[in-house]
């Protein structure tokens, strides 16, 4: 006659049979989907299994060029005089080479058979890193230099004669010139040793197959213009950028403090973007709350999602405190974002201790010695 322990074992032994066996099923349908396993071996299966879970790429570090080294090391005395700095022959020359590789280089998707040109060595470097259990690779990925204002340098001040009379834009399209971010579907990149598969439009350290591409527009206003100034728009922006690009957005969430006319807002909506749209008519709050940004995004983002986020809403003390909440290494949102737009606002009233421009560099510089692509916005 079994014992008390001995018949309970007799009762759980069947269950546990039947659950390992769905474990295994669904655990082999799984590989079978994914791998097609045809005549692969099982050590072959392990190994993908492994690559998989294990092989990611991870942020390496940053590297600024030495044109944006001379400018961080000196901004404290340059950031009164910029535009004087700006006019300086070396300056000229290396400025408009840079602006018009980034001009260029908006225009298309880079590839690893995109040719190199000697202005990329004015670029600074995103660096990546892949470590597997047998092999390790190193990408390195171009960005736009923070320089002058950290903006497009032709823009904010008086013209100068040397410059081509057809690099100058007018009025609003000047003030909300966006012909000097360099984007990463769009930015050159190196990978050593070279992958063995294809590289797909969005590079593999920023997005992986399967997931999402989101965009979040803080300070968005309507989808054409903001203010009912055309130049300055934000969503459409990007929208435009990405279809020229043949990529899509998973989902836009777009948040604007000022009472809008909701029907405008949707009717003004492109039919493609209208069923990924979010939009939501609060102002952003600091608070670790619904309202937060910053909690929206860890609430729909992975970290190989693709994650845009532009911030301006013309509220310096607000927008500072969410971006000094990225600084704190526990806020996981800052490791969920790709591409950050910020227009910080600064004064360049020398007795004022805070908001001077050499605070933009030095926010700017620690965002992306933290893996994500800063950018100013205009």
């Amino acid at each position: 006659m079994p014992s008390g322990t001995n018949r309970l074992l007799l009762y759980l032994c069947p269950i546990i049979i039947f659950i390992v066996f769905i474990i295994s099923r669904q655990t082999n349908d799984g590989i079978s989907r994914k791998y097609s396993i045809g005549k692969d071996t099982k050590s072959n299966l392990l190994e993908k299994l492994f690559e998989d879970n294990f092989c990611s790429w991870k942020f390496h570090e940053y590297i600024p060029s030495a044109w944006e080294t001379y400018w961080f090391s000196n901004i404290e005395t340059f950031q009164y005089d910029v535009c004087s700095i700006l006019a300086r022959s070396d300056q000229v020359n290396i400025t408009i080479d840079v602006l018009l590789r980034i001009m260029s280089l908006q225009n298309t998707i880079f590839n690893t058979n995109s040719q190199r040109m000697s202005i990329d060595n004015q670029f600074s470097k995103m660096h990546y890193r892949r470590i597997c259990s047998n092999e390790e690779h190193d990408a390195i990925q171009l960005i736009e230099p923070l320089i002058g204002f950290i903006r497009d340098p032709l823009t904010m001040c008086p013209r100068i004669s040397s410059v081509p009379s057809n690099l100058y834009l007018n009025g609003e399209f000047a003030l909300q010139s966006k012909r000097f971010l360099l984007l990463a579907p769009s930015s050159p990149f190196h990978i050593d040793p070279p992958l063995t598969t294809n590289i797909p439009s969005l590079a593999p350290w920023l997005y992986s197959s399967g997931s999402q591409k989101i965009l979040i527009d803080i300070g968005s206003s309507y989808f054409k213009s903001r203010h009912g100034n055309i130049a300055e728009i934000g969503t459409k922006w990007f929208y435009d950028y990405f279809k020229e690009k043949s990529i899509r957005f998973d989902r836009i969430i777009a948040y604007e403090y000022q009472q809008l006319d909701t029907r405008r807002v949707w009717n003004e909506l492109p039919d493609d973007v209208y069923p990924i749209y979010t939009f939501i008519n609060v102002g952003v709050e600091t608070e670790i709350e619904k309202f937060n940004p910053w909690k929206m995004l860890q609430t729909i983002a992975k970290p190989n999602d693709y994650v845009v986020i532009k911030l301006d809403i013309d509220k310096p003390p607000l927008e500072n405190a969410l971006m000094k909440q990225l600084l704190d290494e526990n806020n996981q949102a800052r490791y969920l974002i790709d591409e950050l737009f910020f227009e910080k606002h600064v004064t360049y009233n020398r007795k004022s201790k805070e908001d001077k421009l050499k605070d933009s560099y030095e926010l700017f510089t620690k965002l992306r010695r933290y893996g994500i692509r800063m950018h100013g916005w205009p």
